[in-house]
């Protein structure tokens, strides 16, 4: 799909539709409304009216032109109030403003845009980014789907409400919504086709030919057993489709010294619980269980589009919890890679075993100035967020506030949870160091602090439970029902403009 900037008259823009947003507050006065009733003969304002539109955040009203602009349709669309704008709602006002035609039939959109913004750049890259992510759709298993979307979507701003050129500020949005849009795809296809191998090749496919900067590498079940991943393995060793230990690094020249910001992302290519097994209806939708990992090669997608000059690691410890003969079993004591001990007593809550091992792996061998991993880890994050923001947690408040004003810039909806040390009492275990559950109360917090048990103390880390918003049951603001990319656009922020 081809996605365009220009300066100029957006009511000369030749599409199948044209979006026009307004504000709350000043609509009536919009000059590019004014200009579009007079094309239609003064009878715009009057038909919103009749149709009771004020303007409020994601209220819109149709029209035919006739003839009598270049664009066939005209979609009027409400923002909302001027001085209530943020990232988050203006990525979802372009997002929901596409995501709304992109069953209509349509090829071509123009999206007319006044750019009062104090980052007007900034605001090209939400809105870039939004309109990808907008017109995203899954039809690789669909046989009469496969045509359907836009094939070119403009936006167009008046001369005089944007300086300078957009080229890079729509690139980088662009390169942001296609990394996103790729981390979906991987989340929302099917286990039968995204096993640890598969998501191995999706990994080894960011390599581009004659890629310097951008190395990956995949370890097999062999060569984990020697890196005493023990949790890990116990996790994989049952299921037909071997585990694969996934690193990708980003090290553009003259950054080899640098301590690289590392993330790490749960890899469960699917879970059914293990001996602990799943409520039937709880397994449908475990493809999404590696929606941390998702968020890893998405960020990785964006790094070798944009290029930043700072170097960055991935760890992805990639198996499927199966059941079989060979399954791990509740009781059973395993001896970590950080030789910390550890009692299984519920075999479904396995991505903290495999992320143990992970974030001691990454420590070891690359030595992060700051980590972050992101978990679909608890259910008892969602009932505590739902389903829209992250469970933040870590063991660095400035780097944890970092963290949520990066969020924030991003347009992604993140919430601090507490590593409280009086609930690590919680993971005591009787037979072992530390046992993998704490008991009904605070799950989402016995988890962050199980982790932080394979996390050097003065390495400013961060664990994000991306449960409830990596894959949702309905849209939220820009999140879309199913596989989000939820992560992505704040990692991208941590590795451009972190502290």
């Amino acid at each position: 799909m081809q996605v365009t900037f220009k300066k100029g008259n957006p009511m000369t823009a030749k599409a199948d539709v044209l979006v026009l947003p307004v504000y709350e507050e000043t609509w009536e006065k919009d000059p590019l409304l004014l200009e579009a009733d007079s094309a239609l003969d003064g009878q715009l304002l009057p038909a919103l009216k009749t149709r009771e539109f004020k303007g409020t955040a994601d209220s819109r009203a149709a029209f035919d032109t006739w003839g009598k602009l270049a664009a066939g349709k005209l979609v009027v669309a409400g923002v909302g109030k001027s001085d209530e704008q943020t990232a988050d709602s203006l990525w979802t006002f372009a997002s929901n403003a596409i995501s709304k035609l992109h069953s209509k039939g349509m090829k071509a959109a123009v999206l007319a845009y006044t750019f009062t913004e104090d980052d007007p750049k900034k605001t090209l890259e939400l809105l870039a980014t939004g309109l990808l992510t907008g017109s995203y759709s899954f039809t690789k298993y669909k046989k009469d789907d496969k045509k359907s979307g836009f094939t070119k979507l403009s936006i167009v701003a008046p001369k005089e409400n944007f300086k300078g050129s957009g080229k890079e500020a729509l690139e980088k949005g662009l390169a942001l919504g296609e990394a996103i849009n790729f981390s979906r795809t991987l989340v929302n296809t099917p286990t039968e086709d995204m096993n640890p191998s598969h998501l191995a090749k999706e990994a080894k496919g960011l390599v581009a030919k004659g890629e310097k900067d951008l190395k990956v590498q995949v370890r097999s079940e062999a060569e984990i057993k020697k890196l005493n991943m023990n949790l890990y393995l116990a996790v994989a060793r049952t299921a037909a489709n071997p585990p694969k230990l996934i690193t990708l690094e980003w090290k553009p020249k003259g950054t080899a010294r640098q301590k690289p910001l590392v993330v790490v992302g749960k890899g469960l290519m699917y879970d059914t619980g293990g001996l602990s097994l799943k409520p039937s209806t709880s397994m449908d939708t475990m493809k999404c269980d590696m929606g941390g990992s998702a968020a890893v090669l998405g960020l990785f997608h964006f790094l070798a589009k944009v290029r930043p000059n700072r170097r960055v690691v991935g760890v992805i410890a990639a198996c499927e919890n199966s059941i079989g003969g060979k399954s791990y079993r509740p009781g059973d004591v395993f001896t970590s890679r950080r030789g910390i001990s550890v009692e299984v007593l519920n075999t479904d809550a396995e991505g903290r075993l495999t992320l143990a091992d992970a974030l001691d792996f990454a420590q070891t061998q690359y030595k992060p100035a700051q980590m972050i991993d992101l978990a679909t880890l608890t259910g008892a994050c969602v009932v505590a967020l739902g389903e829209s923001t992250v469970g933040l947690m870590s063991n660095d408040k400035e780097f944890s506030r970092n963290i949520e004003d990066m969020a924030e810039k991003a347009g992604e909806d993140f919430w601090p949870l507490p590593l409280n040390p009086k609930y690590e009492k919680l993971i005591k275990s009787d037979f072992a160091d530390i046992k993998n559950i704490g008991g009904r109360w605070g799950g989402a917090l016995t988890a962050g602090l199980f982790l932080q048990r394979f996390v050097d103390d003065d390495l400013p880390w961060a664990h994000l439970d991306i449960a409830g918003p990596a894959y949702t049951g309905a849209p939220v603001g820009h999140l879309s029902k199913y596989a989000t990319g939820v992560g992505v656009a704040t990692l991208a922020e941590w590795v451009l403009n972190g502290k």
